[in-house]
């Protein structure tokens, strides 16, 4: 018998359990519903303001919500609230019409005035750029094609106006005064990187001619071509040029500079020299050595040719070379030669 009412104990604890998950599940269900209804009547809602239009604990609202955004993709949940992606289409229309009679905008203010990250509007508003939002983010800033137009004409101009090595920033900062005096107050401050943006962008596509190093030190194509013609024509007229003189022309690595460019030259301690320059003083030497004389090769050589540089030129001279190996010439200082014949009279006197 007592086996029995336990028996029916027992069934009768199960049945009231499967009343109270059933209970359970359909209140679930409802407020799922009402979460659901709420998020679609209005795109945007809170779950703290769910749990006071539903009367149900915060705890079971953002339970049910996280059901409710995971069975649903084109909804989000974040920071407390439940947004849909028609409620941003909404926003992303109304951003349009405030961009295009501004021209800008700035990514904070739009976060500051919808409540939310500046991150999470530029995620919203990337996707919608150029259907929803006729316009174009760059660097925390929304701006209309008309204004991207405006600024990138400014930059192309400035750009080919450039005729030697410059410091792009510098030229930034020049365009960033040029457009607040143009705009007034109400102009938002542009940054240097969306004029560097386009500024790369007319690179690539061939509307500046130059070379770009580390980002910002830009040499125009016109200034490199001007820069090479003047150093073939000295050299070519001079068969020299000092490092001092490529130095002025904003080259930084004379001797790495040149020697591509003129392999049969050479370079010496403060010039680089044509091969034909040494046979030049060779043959100098070499007369020399016959009329039994000397000479200083200083007085040979162009004025702005330094103390090392004549020792130098002087020691690649093969009559220099040949004659010190068999005692046939003497070398004093940096410069002077004398043939062993020339001393060995000056010492007989």
């Amino acid at each position: 018998m007592d086996d029995e009412l336990l028996e029916l104990q027992r069934q009768f604890e199960f049945a009231q359990q499967a009343k109270s998950s059933i209970r359970l599940s359909e209140r679930n269900e409802q407020l799922r519903h009402e979460i659901d209804g709420e998020v679609k009547k209005i795109g945007r809602v809170s779950l703290i303001d769910l749990a006071d239009t539903t009367g149900v604990d915060l705890y079971h609202v953002e339970k049910q919500a996280e059901h409710v955004v995971s069975e649903d993709p084109g909804l989000m949940l974040i920071q407390g609230e439940i947004i849909s992606q028609s409620y941003w289409d909404t926003v992303a229309e109304e951003i349009n019409e405030r961009l295009q009679e501004c021209s800008q905008i700035a990514l904070a203010e739009l976060a500051a005035q919808l409540h939310v990250g500046s991150e999470l509007v530029a995620s919203v508003l990337e996707p919608r750029l150029g259907t929803l939002v006729k316009g174009r983010l760059e660097g925390g800033q929304l701006y209309t094609p008309a204004y991207m137009a405006r600024v990138s004409a400014m930059v192309r101009g400035a750009s080919r106006g450039i005729t030697v090595p410059t410091n792009l920033s510098v030229l930034w900062s020049t365009l960033q005064q040029l457009l607040q005096e143009m705009e007034g107050a109400t102009g938002i401050a542009v940054e240097g990187s969306f004029f560097q943006s386009l500024f790369n962008g007319l690179v690539k596509e061939g509307e500046v001619l130059g070379t770009l190093r580390a980002g910002i030190h830009w040499t125009p194509t016109v200034f490199a071509i001007a820069q090479k013609e003047c150093v073939d024509s000295f050299y070519s007229q001079n068969s020299f040029i000092s490092y001092d003189s490529l130095q002025k022309l904003g080259i930084s690595q004379p001797i790495q500079y040149l020697q591509p460019r003129f392999p049969e030259g050479i370079p010496l301690v403060t010039v680089f020299v044509h091969h034909s320059m040494i046979e030049m003083l060779d043959a100098a030497i070499e007369d020399a050595m016959e009329r039994g004389s000397w000479l200083d090769s200083v007085s040979l050589l162009p004025t702005s040719f330094g103390a090392q540089d004549a020792s130098k030129i002087l020691s690649l001279c093969p009559s220099v070379q040949s004659a010190l190996k068999t005692n046939k010439a003497l070398v004093v200082g940096d410069s002077y030669l004398f043939s062993s014949s020339f001393v060995k009279v000056g010492l007989s006197r």
